[in-house]
């Protein structure tokens, strides 16, 4: 039996990505192979570049359309980010809240079959479970399942040859 608990969605019900629509891709599948990632340190990074391309920049070739580039694309994985995590959290809400519903509707379907039952074996009148038969099929379908594997196993046991027999 779940005891499951859960606390209604808090967090947001909209999201647009409107303002990161210019960086935004559609790669094809594979697209991707070989691409370099972020490494440890990349923060490091970020602040010394911050600060050593505006003093030493020049005298080493490193040009401010270069360091635009490297803050630009920096700004867009930041914002990105933030992006992909609101969506990851609205989409595990959705999957959650899509996994209770389906399991109260399943435990709803078990009880719509225990009342019809209890009342065609109470008014001894088994006919009044046709209009119900896929529905109490259905809702079977797991018990016959488990009853079937429990058979299955049952059967390797009895036709593996026991340790005294070797």
């Amino acid at each position: 039996m779940t005891t499951a608990t859960y606390h209604p969605y808090a967090g947001p019900l909209d999201v647009t990505l409107a303002d990161v629509k210019d960086d935004l891709v559609d790669l094809t599948a594979g697209a991707s192979k070989g691409f370099r990632g972020v490494q440890p340190g990349i923060e490091g990074v970020c602040d010394e570049l911050a600060g050593s391309v505006a003093a030493f920049g020049d005298a080493v070739g490193i040009s401010p359309k270069l360091y635009e580039r490297f803050v630009a694309e920096t700004m867009s994985i930041d914002a990105l980010a933030q992006k992909e995590a609101i969506l990851e959290k609205m989409l595990e809400a959705t999957r959650e809240s899509r996994r209770l519903k389906t399991h109260q509707r399943e435990n709803t379907i078990a009880q719509i079959v225990d009342v019809a039952k209890s009342t065609a074996q109470r008014t001894r009148d088994k006919a009044i479970l046709a209009p119900f038969e896929k529905t109490i099929r259905y809702n079977a379908q797991t018990a016959l399942k488990g009853a079937k594997t429990r058979r299955k196993n049952q059967a390797a046991k009895s036709e593996a040859p026991s340790s005294s027999e070797t």
